[in-house]
């Protein structure tokens, strides 16, 4: 895995724009909870940004897949393809909605709807007036458009390349690994992957719940993402086998 930054199945949603206040009750994030029912139906988004391919609605490899956007909740909201290449247009960055996608893993394809014949039609952001070009909002992802390939997060979403690759550290400010990989299942992250790299414990792959507002604090400026756990908390982890995903993207 050596993209984004895949991570422990966190049982927190982080906010983009500035780390997360939250309260001190202690709540056992992981009582009940398995990453079992992930192997069946989740897919690596660490996977999805480095190895599919993007292909257009006539069965041509057009691109790839830059990033992923999602909402504070964790809502896949859409990605963010480099296309057009080989094109009389030249590298085009696009902004696809996530429900006009299909995902075949297991072919390492992402198809979506756009030609050469139409790439030229999406001006950046559409017609947004006074918003600037830079933003991109929420609503952003409900159209496909051109974007920039530099594009900031408005407050309320954030790209994979974000939190993916970030460094992760216990409650009790104890280094723990980094943030390896988002694993979503029906279109929202289910959980994230954290590498523990030998800094605490066994090292390898560990999976948490991503819950929105389950204690964890980030903010995307530090690149530290302090899990909810403690290093009690932390041996109590599943390792995360990523030979057991159904939908792999190898």
């Amino acid at each position: 895995m050596t993209f984004m930054r895949s991570a422990l199945c966190l049982a927190a949603v982080a906010l983009p724009t500035s780390a997360l206040a939250q309260d001190n009750q202690s709540v056992d994030i992981l009582q009940g909870w398995s990453a079992d029912p992930l192997y069946a139906t989740g897919m690596s988004v660490d996977q999805l940004l480095n190895n599919a391919d993007v292909y257009g609605p006539n069965g041509e490899n057009i691109g790839t897949v830059e990033n992923v956007i999602f909402s504070d909740s964790g809502e896949a909201l859409a990605i963010i393809a480099q296309v057009g290449g080989f094109w009389d247009i030249g590298d085009t960055h696009v902004s696809v909605p996530w429900d006009e996608l299909e995902i075949m893993a297991n072919e390492r394809r992402v198809n979506i709807p756009i030609t050469e014949e139409t790439a030229g039609d999406y001006s950046m952001f559409g017609d947004r007036g006074w918003f600037s070009e830079e933003d991109y909002f929420a609503w952003d992802a409900d159209v496909l458009q051109a974007v920039d390939d530099d594009l900031d997060p408005g407050p309320t979403v954030f790209r994979a390349s974000e939190l993916i690759g970030d460094y992760a550290y216990l409650s009790d400010a104890v280094p723990y690994g980094y943030v390896n990989d988002l694993i979503v299942e029906d279109g929202q992250v289910a959980a994230l992957v954290v590498d523990a790299a030998g800094y605490y414990g066994t090292p390898g792959y560990y999976a948490y719940p991503y819950g929105y507002g389950a204690g964890a604090t980030w903010n995307p400026y530090d690149r530290r993402y302090r899990l909810p756990l403690d290093s009690a908390d932390a041996e109590q982890i599943e390792s995360f086998d990523y030979d057991r995903l159904t939908n792999r993207i190898e």
